[in-house]
């Protein structure tokens, strides 16, 4: 009798789990019961965690906490949610009725609750829009988010009793009528509202529950969407942080949610779907089938296989255990592919409009669950869907997603990763985001390597198959498109570019780049707390790279084998339950009886940096030679040695850091203990046939050394061509890169030479030389061929951080011989933690050595020769952010400059500046302005240092390589007269309407021409409309209304201040970026054609009515 009641239960079972044609759950056979156990007198369900009854507290289930306690003493709390939805598409809103059966396995009396009402963030006036606010951030609500309709909360009872309930925004208390004892349950049935918010693009604060509409079909992500008990556990008691964007934390428990939609919504969510058969019937999947859509045109309208009718309803029903959250997605155009590993189905949802470049979604989901699984530890669950959503976030079982074949590959990497740390491992995201995020980023790099190689597949950049065959696109797209693809320009990049693999993409490049400059940040740290912590600005960032680095570097110290094994261990004891960081601390150290305090402090608790280098080798008799190795960085780790003979020969050495030596096949060297101060240097002999051709430190890669071009004995450099092509950094060699260098001026003619461009992480000794000779070929035609040109040219600038003496410094250098000018500088320059706050101190000096120098000039009555100008100038710059009324947003920069003439100077003169330029926004217009005013001292002004009031001055022409000589401006552009002028450069009072005018001035004792001189006062501001006329800014087009206004001191600077009448300017312009054609693949400066039209000239020449159209050309904006 016995067995036979055990066959029966089987026989249950397996026809449960094979139901729908959906998967034979991968775990049932550990699930049956043994045919010879004693059934005892009280029945007992078996564990099945597909269908109802709820098992998840099941002795049977493997999983649960009590059945596989992570340590003696640890306890966590169930939940089970049991919710009826149906989701209004008319008005964007559900409705739904919540029981949740909350058990208390805490060994304390609750007398209270608390709820996470997540969509509650997004709203006025919440902790998110005053976090925004104060990070000056311009927040745009959406319908229902401005009506604070988000999750209103219409009734809450426990034993049919109202309790009393207080609500701070994302947070709510609940009073219980009587505490909630240790082992007790209590079920609250709740009633509630919950909105999408909007129309997604009515906004612009990131939201994960959301809707949009495509080709006239809505779409649904239903995530954060119901009341969610908070956690309590031992570490906090009730977690009740407010939802500021970013990270979450739930209760592990079980799941039954039922969902009723419009008929022609296509659903999946969390959990298995116990109704497949009745809501995706086999005849329905054959016309779902993402195959059938394998040659459809890319982003062209979907076909209809379900009519909309809102009066048909569909009731979809899931049922989740071992899970923490409920998500669902929904599309009337959802196609659905299926693939398989090992009894784990994995689901591809993809719009129809996109299903031909979604192909392989579901095989590819497959192949990172197999990946993971068998690297980490075994997949819980029986699905994995990966989702077409225009999103990029995990939930249980279901990630929602973008982007397209190959492009979406990491992103479905990283996405279900997450199912490994946030799905599986359920971490307090939201206090350390370095569980989750970091560790998810960790396997991120992993799994790449294991499916794709040591290089990320992607897309070229001239992809040539989407909009241009798609007759429906607007034509604005098909610009757009034909402006960034198909062209010779990214050919040429694709072919010269770099990329990155995958564990310098995920995890070394954004961590070194920082590192470089000891700018990282301690990772035990709340993700709300890492500076403004919006979005994955600033430190944040390092939540990720930081984080998976120091995995790396783990696998590093503990060798593969025991790394590998450690981490399953870590997965397997906490999976399903709560860890902290300290608990993933112990259970690698517990785990591998290995002593790592020193590896965690350093990595989780500081912002040490890592740097080690090869200091010398001495070359000793009998091809013996003895190696120093010095520890620069504050960081200690063993170190892997590797040595290369004259011969061919290979070999490997490994230093311990202390009595742990990992398995490894190199000689393993005498210990190297040493922190701080303590042996900050290591010298070893070893015998080397043939004598030593190089040594390197750490050939894996792994090693998280900030300052790598230290790290080889020779081979530091790498030499190469520059294509001038975006490039990444190369992260453990200094690049030196040279290219042909030719150039132009009416004076020298062409110019033929070689440029030469170095640096390391684009930060640390920055180099930027060329040379040119002067061919005096194609010299302009005022040049008779009497005048003497310079030969040679040549320009030198280095810079490099300081961080190791002033955190957040610079260093500059240069000099130079070009265009008739000599010229040096050394400057230094200071941020502080901030960054928002700059000071900036320079010594230069320049000179034109005779007459011939000033042919170079486009203004070549400005300059005196023979006369040196060296000066010392201190800026003081801060930065600065703000917000009005959540309507006029901005940024600014505010500038007072100190410039004073120097020794060896045969001037004697002292400039005091201040400048302050605001770029604000509102209602889609750019408001830009500018204040400035200048104060002149001393008895000696240059001319070329002066104030002008139009714009630069001759010294400020220097810096641009188009107006720093002749032949790129017509010569009847320049100059100045009685007349308007044609050609403007922004600088000075920005007058632009006075170009070229002597501004003649009429004084007591005459007239004075005002265009320079030493003192002055202006007020400038650009009205940009530009967003308003969308066709112009898609080839980089901005046009504007501009007003100037300013006076200059009449006087000079012995005689009392005096200012000039008023000067005014107004009229409309135009720029074209023109750099934007090409600055999305090659390396180059800001290049800005301007057009201004200064309609009206208050004080305008004699021959010119103040109302007059005027055209004036300049490059770059004027501010």
């Amino acid at each position: 009798m016995k067995k036979l009641l055990s066959i029966l239960s089987f026989l249950i079972l397996f026809s449960t789990n094979a139901q729908n044609g959906d998967t034979n759950y991968n775990t049932v056979d550990s699930l049956i019961q043994n045919p010879d156990t004693t059934i005892v007198k009280k029945p007992t369900i078996s564990y099945n965690p597909l269908t109802k009854p709820n098992t998840y507290a099941s002795p049977q289930n493997p999983n649960y906490w009590k059945n596989k306690m992570p340590h003696e003493g640890y306890w966590q709390q169930d939940v089970h949610y049991i919710i009826e939805a149906e989701i209004i598409d008319t008005d964007n809103m559900i409705k739904a009725n919540q029981q949740l059966i909350y058990t208390n396995n805490s060994p304390d009396e609750l007398e209270h609750v608390f709820f996470h009402l997540y969509a509650n963030a997004f709203e006025p006036d919440s902790y998110l829009d005053k976090f925004r606010k104060s990070n000056k951030m311009l927040t745009r609500f959406r319908e229902d988010e401005l009506k604070k309709k988000n999750l209103e909360i219409l009734s809450i009872k426990s034993n049919d009793k109202s309790l009393d309930i207080e609500i701070d925004n994302t947070i709510m208390k609940v009073y219980l009528e009587k505490p909630l004892k240790s082992g007790e349950t209590i079920k609250f049935d709740i009633n509630f509202e919950s909105y999408f918010g909007g129309e997604e693009s009515a906004g612009n604060v990131r939201r994960r529950m959301k809707t949009y509409t495509e080709y006239g079909n809505k779409h649904y992500n239903g995530v954060h969407w119901y009341p969610r008990i908070s956690v309590y556990d031992s570490k906090f008691g009730w977690t009740t942080d407010q939802h500021l964007g970013k990270e979450f934390y739930g209760n592990f428990g079980c799941f039954d949610v039922e969902l009723t939609f419009p008929e022609n919504y296509i659903v999946e969510a969390t959990g298995y779907m116990t109704n497949r058969d009745e809501v995706l019937p086999e005849e329905l999947m054959k016309k779902l089938d993402i195959k059938n859509f394998a040659t459809k045109k890319y982003n062209t309208p979907p076909s209809t296989i379900i009519r909309y009718n809102p009066d048909k309803k569909k009731t979809w029903k899931f049922h989740a255990e071992n899970v923490h959250d409920f998500a669902f997605t929904a599309d009337p155009s959802y196609r659905i592919g299926v693939a398989d590993w090992n009894g784990i189905k994995a689901y591809s949802l993809a719009q129809e409009q996109h299903a031909a470049k979604w192909q392989n979604a579901a095989d590819y989901a497959a192949e990172i669950v197999e990946v993971f699984s068998q690297d980490f530890g075994m997949y819980t669950y029986h699905k994995i869907i990966v989702a077409d959503a225009r999103s990029g976030m995990e939930y249980p079982m279901i990630t929602l997603d973008s982007g397209r074949d190959p492009g979406y590959r990491g992103l479905l990497i990283h996405e279900i990763a997450h199912m490994w740390f946030f799905g599986q491992i359920g971490n307090n995201e939201t206090y350390r985001a370095a569980l989750d995020e970091g560790f998810t980023q960790f396997l991120t790099a992993w799994g790449t390597e294991k499916i794709e190689g040591k290089y990320m597949t992607k897309d070229a950049s001239y992809v040539n198959d989407t909009i241009l065959d798609n007759q429906n696109v607007d034509v604005l797209d098909r610009i757009k498109w034909l402006k960034n693809n198909k062209t010779f320009l990214n050919k040429y990049y694709d072919s010269h570019t770099n990329q990155l693999d995958a564990k310098d993409d995920d995890a070394f490049y954004r961590y070194t780049m920082d590192a470089s400059e000891n700018n990282t940040p301690k990772l035990n740290t709340h993700s709300h707390d890492f500076g403004g912590s919006l979005a994955h600005r600033g430190s944040y960032t390092h939540v990720y790279g930081k984080t998976a680095t120091m995995l790396y570097n783990l696998q590093y110290v503990l060798g593969d084998e025991l790394f590998l094994a450690a981490m399953k261990n870590y997965f397997e004891t906490w999976k399903i339950a709560h860890p902290y960081l300290n608990d993933f601390r112990n259970s690698i150290i517990q785990f591998t009886k290995v002593d790592l305090n020193w590896f965690f402090d350093q990595w989780l608790d500081t912002n040490k940096d890592l740097d080690y280098a090869i200091k010398r080798v001495e070359r000793l008799s009998n091809d013996t030679v003895a190696v120093t190795i010095a520890r620069k960085g504050e960081m200690e780790m063993p170190i892997d040695l590797t040595i290369d003979s004259k011969f061919g020969m290979r070999y490997n050495f490994h230093i311990p850091n202390n009595w742990f030596v990992k398995k490894t096949s190199a000689t393993v060297l005498p210990r190297w203990i040493g922190y701080g101060n303590l042996n900050k240097e290591y010298t070893f002999k070893t015998h080397i046939p043939s004598g030593v051709k190089n040594i390197m430190i750490d050939m894996s890669g792994k090693l998280a050394d900030s300052y790598m071009i230290n790290n080889r004995f020779n081979g530091n450099i790498d030499f190469s061509l520059d294509y001038g092509v975006h490039k990444w950094a190369n992260l453990r060699k200094y690049e030196l890169k040279t290219r042909p260098g030719l150039w132009y001026n009416s004076f020298d003619g062409v110019k033929i030479g070689t440029s030469v461009n170095g640096h390391y992480l684009k930060k640390h000794h920055v180099l930027n030389a060329n040379m040119w000779l002067n061919t005096g070929a194609m010299k302009g035609d005022e040049f008779d061929g009497n005048a003497q040109n310079d030969k040679v040219s040549y320009q030198i600038k280095y810079s490099t951080s300081m961080y190791k003496y002033v955190k957040n410094s610079r260093l500059r250098l240069a000099a130079s011989e070009l265009d008739g000018l000599s010229y040096f500088s050394i400057g230094y320059n200071i941020k502080d933690r901030s960054k928002m706050n700059t000071l900036d101190v320079s010594l230069s000096g320049f000179e034109r050595k005779d007459d011939s120098d000033l042919n170079y000039l486009i203004y070549n009555d400005l300059w005196i020769p023979e006369k040196k100008n060296t000066n010392i100038t201190v800026n003081i710059a801060h930065k600065y952010y703000y917000l009005q009324n959540n309507k006029l947003s901005g940024h600014g920069n505010i500038q007072l400059s100190l410039k004073s003439s120097s020794i060896m100077s045969d001037y004697d003169f002292a400039q005091l500046t201040l400048e302050a330029i605001n770029r604000n926004s509102i209602s889609g217009y750019q408001i830009h302005t500018r204040f400035f005013i200048q104060r002149g001292f001393g008895s000696n002004f240059p001319l070329e240092s002066m104030l002008y009031a139009a714009g630069s001055n001759p010294e400020s022409l220097m810096e641009n390589p188009f107006t720093r000589s002749k032949g790129w401006i017509p010569n009847d552009w320049t100059g100045y007269s009685n007349n308007s002028g044609t050609f403007h450069m922004g600088g000075g009072l920005n007058l632009r309407g006075f170009s070229g005018y002597y501004m003649t001035e009429p004084t007591d004792d005459g007239s004075v021409n005002i265009y320079q001189g030493t003192s002055g006062i202006a007020f400038n501001t650009e009205i940009d409309y530009t967003s308003k006329i969308p066709k112009l800014n898609y080839w980089g087009l901005s046009s504007y209304i501009f007003m100037d206004v300013g006076v200059m001191n009449e006087n000079n600077t012995t005689e009392k201040i005096a200012f000039s009448r008023p000067h005014m300017d107004l009229g409309m312009g135009f720029s074209w970026e023109l750099s934007r054609l090409w600055d999305h693949v090659l390396d180059s400066e800001p290049l800005v054609l301007r057009v201004d039209l200064p309609l009206y000239v208050n004080h305008s020449p004699s021959t010119e009515n103040s109302i007059k159209l005027r055209c004036i050309f300049g490059l770059n904006r004027a501010f």
